[in-house]
């Protein structure tokens, strides 16, 4: 038998939005409460805050599993902090110290313009913008849980009734800002800032993950690194969420690949560099 994980327990049971947000704001004073603990036995960690930044679609949810693993918990001292729309409402006072940030979707702007009381690491984890676009259709029409917000439920809805062709030209019409929040990560020179990408980790997820740990200051033994690589596998972490879903849910994870150059056509091309002109090249990627 499985032990009791509370913290599991609450994200299965907490699907009234008022509940959840509650409790996410509860753990958030939590923690606040433990970072002013920390600052006052002088053991607040080095660095004492980690964000996953990035866009959404972009494996958010496997680098959120990574820095939430126990062991690497455990080497770095932090806490995982629920996610919160901190482009809406940036804390006023910084993040508390020995905490792990996931899901940072801002700019590089809006990350400068966070308080910061203490050291700082980064890791922004980025990805083909055209592979969002078809990873974004997916999600919408088969695998992203009810997010309880109308406008978003009443648009997939739509696209459920649109061809896969028009969902995507709606995805891209839609996605503007997401796309200048991408762009403004483009060749940031900063020592708290790393940047990676997911199709490095899908090819071979060892070399990225020791990196994002090194510029985290996270020691790991290799016998644990070994661990964490197999327990964040896209195998494992699909298994799991398999188990939270019904029977008949498709997993966050799926089996068939976000592959734009299979269902791009020429006026999804066109619509993206309307919309996001260059953004393509200045990621890095090739154009079509």
């Amino acid at each position: 038998m499985s032990s009791f994980d509370a913290r599991e327990w609450a994200t299965r049971t907490l699907n009234w939005p008022p509940a959840r947000n509650t409790a996410k704001r509860a753990v958030h004073l939590a923690a606040r409460a433990r970072g002013r603990a920390l600052e006052a036995r002088h053991a607040v960690p080095d660095p004492a805050v980690i964000v996953a930044a990035g866009p959404q679609k972009a494996g958010s949810q496997w680098i959120k599993a990574l820095f939430d693993h126990p062991l690497v918990r455990g080497a770095a001292g932090t806490i995982t902090l629920p996610q919160l729309d901190y482009q809406l409402t940036p804390p006023r006072n910084g993040f508390p110290a020995g905490t792990f940030v996931p899901g940072f979707y801002g700019s590089y702007q809006e990350y400068l313009a966070l308080p910061k009381r203490h050291p700082h690491r980064l890791v922004y984890l980025g990805r083909d913008p055209r592979d969002l676009v078809v990873s974004g259709y997916w999600s919408a029409v088969e695998t992203h849980r009810p997010t309880h917000l109308e406008e978003a439920e009443r648009l997939r809805e739509e696209m459920k009734q649109m061809s896969m062709g028009d969902a995507m030209m709606t995805i891209i019409e839609l996605s503007g800002e997401h796309f200048a929040a991408m762009a403004s990560w483009a060749g940031v020179d900063d020592p708290e800032v790393a940047r990676f990408r997911l199709e490095d980790v899908r090819a071979d997820a060892e070399g990225p993950v020791r990196a994002m740990l090194a510029h985290c200051r996270i020691e790991l033994s290799e016998a644990d690194l070994a661990t964490v690589l197999n327990d964040t596998s896209r195998d494992a972490l699909r298994a799991k969420d398999l188990e939270q879903r019904s029977a008949d849910s498709e997993s966050h994870y799926r089996k068939r690949a976000s592959r734009h150059q299979e269902v791009f056509e020429p006026r999804h091309h066109a619509a993206l560099e309307e919309v996001a002109p260059g953004l393509v090249e200045l990621l890095g990627y090739q154009p079509a």
